[in-house]
């Protein structure tokens, strides 16, 4: 039994770097005001994939057979940190890999020569786009995020470029009212166009491709079943 005053299941949104969290925050924040709980410390590219899985699962055994007081979870985190707690339900959105890795890297160059960890994974100034594309550290970062925790535990698996629609179908997943969801799209790109992709050489693609076959395979499987 949920104590009290406590809500009766807490929704765990994981926000994976540049798919449109910062927007989907602002909707939770919307429905649920001081029940949102940004959760944004772990930074799990910030560290190693050992250290960050780790850290994810001493933080799961801690969190074991307890139910969270809040009513929404929202940030960077690996799902695998909640996966133990009692009354929790998962929600995660994807975007085509490709135009998420090309997002991720104007960002980092519009924003990121300053963060300390950067230069530790090969993030230095000037970083030319194929450069930023063959770096370890970045790549098939849907699966790095997902790791032992697989789509299919989740509740909800949003399409970026559906968000829209989707978030109808969010809204109808979780019993909530799709008019408190509603509101401006936030974080974007200023040099790029409203729902324009980003456009690039064909050799750029298949190397982004190429780096990113295990996040093309889960976004695939994600629209699959979407």
């Amino acid at each position: 039994m949920a104590a009290a005053g406590s809500p009766p299941w807490t929704l765990v949104s994981v926000h994976v770097p540049k798919t449109a969290g910062t927007s989907f925050a602002e909707a939770l924040r919307r429905v649920h005001g001081d029940g949102l709980r940004l959760d944004n410390a772990d930074r799990p590219l910030a560290h190693a994939r050992g250290e960050r899985r780790l850290a994810a699962l001493r933080q799961a055994c801690a969190l074991a057979g307890r139910g969270l007081p809040d009513a929404c979870v929202h940030g960077h985190f690996l799902p695998v940190k909640y996966a133990l707690a009692r009354r929790t339900r998962f929600c995660v959105w994807l975007r085509d890999p490709v135009q998420r890795v090309v997002s991720r890297y104007h960002h980092y160059r519009r924003h990121g020569d300053d963060e300390p960890h950067h230069l530790r994974w090969g993030l230095v100034p000037g970083l030319s786009l194929e450069q930023f594309a063959a770096l370890p550290q970045y790549r098939n970062t849907y699966a790095e995020y997902l790791w032992a925790f697989p789509l299919r535990r989740f509740d909800f698996v949003g399409i970026v470029e559906c968000y829209e629609q989707d978030m109808q179908r969010f809204a109808a997943c979780f019993g909530l009212d799709p008019a408190r969801l509603a509101g401006e799209r936030a974080n974007r790109n200023p040099e790029r166009g409203t729902g324009q992709g980003y456009l690039l050489e064909p050799a750029q693609e298949r190397l982004i491709r190429r780096c990113n076959a295990r996040d093309l395979a889960l976004y695939e499987r994600a629209l699959g079943s979407s």
